[in-house]
């Protein structure tokens, strides 16, 4: 019978594709990891793992029992979990995956409220890309992560955050196109505002991106020139130099226009963006009182209204 350990052992040497590396993290010699993967191997009657261009990769039957792996290692912690949530839920872990974005313009609101409710709980934060965080929590790595996706199987999925995408309008702009507007009035834009304006986008991959690549492809709009950025902070900087454009989610546009005074926002006639935030977790996971709370926190606590 296979025990956490050794379901870890072969998780990580998935996860790593060599053996060496693996044995390095997990902190055993190589032959013994080996005999180990071997043995079950023999045991099964059949190969878990194929070497292919220098890497170990999962056989059909590997990824099978690999999956069957995490189940059976999600079962016992959420076991676990449930009973000494019984026992005692104000205290305990919990490993929270964010990106670093996230992280830096949800967290300051909610670590305060969450720490006075349960001061014995220690909140792990796990920084990482937002297209590696659904695996963390697959993997059990993270108990839960804050996700714009909600397209994996194995996971549950709770809104705990409606966000939406705002246009951050050039300081020019508002002066030329927006005089009269009220105090605090959100401005309205039709795509054809955006018509031979400069853009300022975050480079290829990140979700905003998308978003605009979307719209500008929608409407067929092109730029005088585009911009490309992996820093936020540096595209609002940009606006407010009146060098273009750019897309920011509610909650950081909240924050930005609190701090500066030249941060004007607008919204696409009859073209709503969001990016919506999730808590993803495991399927069938024990939820304790701590990680439900944190939850329903969010939303009670992250300021995002800049009207």
């Amino acid at each position: 019978m296979i025990n956490e350990k050794q379901i870890n052992y072969l998780l990580t040497v998935a996860e790593e594709k060599n053996i060496t590396a693996a044995s390095r993290k997990l902190f055993i010699s190589q032959p013994a990891l080996s005999r180990m993967i071997l043995d079950l191997e023999h045991a099964l009657g059949t190969k878990l793992f194929i070497r292919e261009r220098g890497n170990l990769q999962l056989t059909q039957a590997g990824e099978i029992y690999l999956r069957g792996c995490r189940d059976v290692l999600a079962i016992s912690t959420s076991v676990t979990k449930k009973i000494k949530d019984l026992k005692d839920s104000k205290s305990g872990r919990i490993t929270l995956g964010v990106t670093s974005i996230t992280g830096e313009f949800l967290l300051p609101s909610i670590l305060d409220p969450f720490e006075q409710a349960f001061p014995n709980v220690e909140l792990v934060l796990m920084e990482e890309r937002m297209s590696d965080l659904q695996e963390k929590v697959i993997s059990g790595k993270a108990d839960m992560a804050l996700v714009y996706q909600t397209d994996e199987q194995e996971l549950d999925y709770q809104l705990v955050l409606e966000n939406p995408v705002y246009v951050q309008i050039p300081p020019s702009f508002y002066n030329e196109r927006c005089k009269g507007k009220k105090e605090n009035e959100r401005i309205r834009l039709l795509p054809e505002d955006f018509s031979d304006q400069q853009i300022i986008l975050l480079k290829k991959g990140r979700g905003l991106r998308v978003l605009a690549d979307q719209f500008l492809k929608q409407f067929q709009i092109t730029p005088s020139k585009v911009i490309e950025t992996d820093n936020i902070h540096l595209a609002s900087s940009l606006v407010r130099l009146n060098k273009g454009f750019t897309l920011v989610p509610s909650i950081i546009a909240y924050h930005f226009s609190q701090n500066n005074n030249l941060s004007f926002y607008g919204e696409i006639e009859k073209y709503p963006m969001e990016r919506n935030l999730y808590c993803c977790y495991r399927k069938s996971r024990y939820l304790t009182k701590a990680e439900v709370f944190l939850m329903d926190l969010i939303p009670r606590m992250v300021p995002q209204n800049i009207t």
